[in-house]
């Protein structure tokens, strides 16, 4: 996580909308109030590190990637969850099979 330049009101927004949670599933998470997650985006309270970190931290591990910089601009990215890499990289990016027990066979 870097905390070296922290996340914008706009750039909580967009990994929330990708994510398509509410203000309040993205606050339940954070463990923040959804009026203080209400006033963060809406940029009309200076966060506290430990909010942001927290709110980020929570983004981050449901893969959205912050970027950008101050002369480039800022945005977000999401990449895919560990668990959706294993389906979607198969080939064809169809899940694999399911095992099959002998009795199973016999069933059929």
């Amino acid at each position: 996580m870097d905390l070296s330049h922290p996340i914008t009101p706009a750039q909580i927004r967009a990994g929330r909308g990708l994510l398509k949670w509410t203000q309040g599933v993205l606050a339940s998470r954070a463990s923040v109030s959804v009026v203080t997650l209400n006033m963060i985006e809406s940029d009309q309270v200076a966060p506290r590190t430990k909010t942001l970190a927290s709110i980020r931290s929570v983004l981050e591990g449901e893969g959205i990637r912050f970027i950008g910089s101050e002369s480039e601009g800022f945005g977000v990215l999401m990449r895919p969850r560990a668990d959706t890499e294993e389906t979607c990289g198969s080939p064809g990016g169809k899940s694999p099979k399911k095992a099959t027990s002998s009795s199973m066979r016999a069933a059929e």
